[in-house]
């Protein structure tokens, strides 16, 4: 059911031939996955908030050097049922006059490929919150402290742990988050 309702998305935000090319990919094995998130992980320090950019950069490295076509999707993260992340829109596309967007936005954003959720995120925005938190609670008793990232098969996620995709993000989206990654960590 989930890659059947992220296909439509990627048909409706990113056209057909990306619907069909995400449809028709089998990932034998994630290990490339997991070693691009390793390398992210390694990287990035970790910041409250970064799933957007964390995301785009997982997804974006992974299309360019390992041809894996590998989406973007925003949406909701509901946690034993309550909504933590609550996507109301979808991120807002770079203008052609290369003026600085800048807008508050509420949602999650994770990748998925066959089948799979890799969120860069999750761990990182729970550890960092003070005081009693739901996500905090769960992503502790569910998984443990000091984890990286979560990568797994949709069907594996623990009880009480839902992702709701609602938008997919579009290549120009994709590139202006690793702009602004990579202008955040001084790498331009």
């Amino acid at each position: 059911m989930q890659k059947n309702n992220v296909n439509q998305l990627i048909s409706r935000y990113r056209g057909v031939e990306d619907a069909q090319q995400y449809l028709e990919f089998t990932l034998v094995e994630p290990q490339q996955l997991l070693d691009v998130a390793r390398d992210i992980m390694r990287n990035v320090p970790p910041t409250f908030g970064a799933c957007a950019m964390l995301s785009a950069m997982w997804a974006g490295y992974l299309k360019d050097h390992f041809s894996i076509p590998a989406i973007v999707v925003a949406g909701d993260l509901k946690i034993s049922g309550k909504t933590i992340f609550k996507c109301k829109k979808n991120l807002p596309e770079p203008s052609k006059s290369g003026k600085v967007i800048s807008s508050s936005w509420s949602g999650h954003c994770w990748i998925e490929v066959d089948g799979w959720i890799g969120d860069l995120s999750v761990f990182r925005t729970a550890y960092q919150i003070d005081g009693p938190s739901v996500l905090k609670e769960f992503i502790i008793s569910s998984f443990g402290q000091n984890r990286g990232a979560l990568l797994c098969q949709q069907q594996d996620l623990p009880l009480g742990m839902k992702y709701v995709p609602k938008f997919v993000l579009k290549d120009n989206q994709i590139d202006s988050l690793i702009s602004g990654m990579a202008h955040s960590l001084n790498l331009t």
